[in-house]
């Protein structure tokens, strides 16, 4: 346990500041290497439960390993990072529709994401512009993923309350990133980014140790 909370302290207290701190001074090669290793500290977890305790959780680890790929392109190319993202997805979507059998409440839950994504991309749809079915596209996968992420909740678990936070913080970690893309923001944006999209990495890892 005491491993756990110092993976998840090198993420937090090391590599998210380190990696906001070399990116505000133009290095981004290295901004991009602390951003990738925040990530593989929660792919480390998942690999921890998968080769211990669990093998389905192989599945999460891939999708962790994907995105902190993801992590690293994104700095540098917005599509072929995106298109991490979405292969990631898929990985983690596989892994909570093993754990947790679809039922209407994954259905009520993907509905309600599509509707906030749908109404978000029509508030700022001249932003968007000709990205619209690129960002649509990945937007789709999110909201399904979250959902089947928050309908966790369904398994009366801890390590579905675990998945179903982490769900709800990417979904709101990508919100709040779409927006700095389409506007400027503070440095304050880019913390809670950060810190909501790590944290809900460091849950779905942390879920497999604890389920």
């Amino acid at each position: 346990m005491l491993w756990m909370y110092a993976v998840c302290g090198l993420t937090m207290l090391v590599c998210l500041p380190f990696f906001l701190h070399y990116k505000k001074a133009l290095r981004y090669k290295l901004a991009a290497s602390f951003k990738t290793l925040g990530t593989l500290c929660a792919a480390d977890l998942a690999f921890t439960a998968a080769v211990r305790l669990d093998q389905r959780c192989w599945i999460c680890f891939a999708a962790l390993v994907l995105h902190a790929a993801a992590d690293y392109v994104l700095e540098f190319n917005l599509y072929i990072g995106a298109g991490l993202f979405m292969v990631g997805h898929i990985c983690y979507l596989s892994f909570f529709s093993v754990l947790f059998p679809v039922t209407g409440v994954h259905f009520f839950i993907v509905l309600c994401l599509l509707g906030i994504m749908a109404f978000v991309f029509w508030r700022w749809r001249e932003q968007i512009g000709k990205r619209m079915v690129f960002f649509a596209l990945y937007g789709v996968t999110l909201s399904v993923t979250c959902a089947f992420a928050i309908a966790g909740l369904t398994g009366h678990t801890l390590q579905g309350l675990l998945i179903a936070a982490g769900g709800a913080l990417f979904f709101f970690s990508d919100s709040l990133l779409l927006g700095r893309l389409l506007f400027s923001a503070s440095r304050t944006v880019d913390w809670i980014i950060m810190i909501t999209y790590y944290a809900a990495q460091l849950l779905f890892g942390a879920s497999c140790l604890l389920g």
